[in-house]
Formats: C-alpha cells, structure tokens, sequence
C-alpha cells in the first residue's frame, strides 16, 4: 500500500504543478501584446527529479514549483518576448499531461477500491 501511495502522492503533486503551469502560460498569452513583458515558466520535473534520485529517501515535499523567466526568447521591438506559437503548443501539451495525470490517478484510485472491496 505504500508504493500505492507514493505514487498518488506523486501523481497528486505532478497534477497541482501542471495546473500552475497552466496559469502561467495563459498569463504568458494574456501579455502577448504588453510592452516588456517577458516569458515566464514553471520549473518543477527536474528538482521533482533530483529528489526522486535521492537514495533511501521516499518522496517528500521537498521539490517545489518555482516561476522563473525563460530564458533564450527573442525580444520584439517593443521588449516583449512571448511567442504566441510557442506558448499554444505549450499549453496543448500541458493540458495532455494534466489528462494523462488524471487518468493515472483514477486507475490507481479503482485499484485501491477494489482491493478494498475484494473484488478482482
């Protein structure tokens, strides 16, 4: 059960940072026309990572999401340095994380209740 667990709990916590994510990419398109707005992005798999890696150390809180600017984006005349294009393929592919997390989690969900149930 604790594997079980673990996993929900990882689960859990990918689903509340692709839901930041989504709120930072929509601000990143909401800004898409603001003068010196840059880019923004949420960090969180790699130190997610990092702290799974770590031997002997079951999954924590440890790892956080963190915003941060990005990095390497071409600036247009007016300072702004969203790319419209980058940011709706971003969010596409955030929202198919987001459903692939739920579905994980509903499967393990099912799992646990029919243990619980004795069922097959």
């Amino acid at each position: 059960m604790s594997i079980q667990t673990n996993q929900v709990d990882l689960l859990t916590r990918l689903l509340a940072a692709s839901e930041q994510r989504q709120q930072v990419i929509s601000n990143n398109i909401a800004n898409v026309n603001t003068p010196e707005y840059r880019s923004l992005e949420l960090q969180f798999e790699d130190a997610l990572a990092a702290e799974i890696t770590k031997k002997g150390k079951p999954i924590g809180s440890a790892a956080a999401p963190s915003v941060t600017q990005t990095r390497g984006l071409a600036a247009r005349a007016d300072g702004n340095n969203v790319d419209i294009d980058r940011e709706l393929g971003l969010l596409n592919k955030n929202a198919m994380l987001q459903q692939l997390y739920l579905q994980l989690i509903g499967t393990d969900m099912n799992q646990m209740r029919r243990a619980m149930e004795g069922g097959p």
